[in-house]
This record gives C-alpha cells, structure tokens and sequence, in this order.
C-alpha cells in the first residue's frame, strides 16, 4: 500500500493547507448604563486585547500547526 503524504508552506494549517487562522483574544471595551434606553452602551470600543494563546484553523477548526 503506497501512503502518498501532502506537503504545505509552513505557515499554513498542516492538516488541511489553510492559510488563515482564528485567535483567541480577551477584550476589555467599556459600557455605561443609560437611563434613557435602559441597557448598557458601548462607550467607544478599544482596540486593547490580550492574546489567550489558542489558535485554530478557520477551514478544519483543528489546533493551529502552522508557524
């Protein structure tokens, strides 16, 4: 039986060749009670995240191989 193995770039999914990758980030945006609608509202959003460490691929949904 011949096993016939894929090559793909590094910095791509080594599961499926996928180039592009979700990341998991945390981010604080701030919200303030309004009075007038009775919800929380944005007060701007931030562009302040921090990085969890947990990728994945967007194609396969598997744990990022690539660089």
């Amino acid at each position: 039986m011949k096993t016939e193995t894929k090559k793909y770039p590094k910095h791509a999914c080594q599961y499926c060749g996928a180039e592009r990758k979700y990341v998991e980030t945390i981010i604080d945006d701030e919200f303030s009670w309004s009075e007038k609608e009775n919800i929380y509202q944005p007060n701007g959003f931030t562009d302040m995240f921090e990085h969890t460490g947990n990728n994945r691929c967007a194609e396969c949904e598997k744990e990022w191989t690539g660089v």
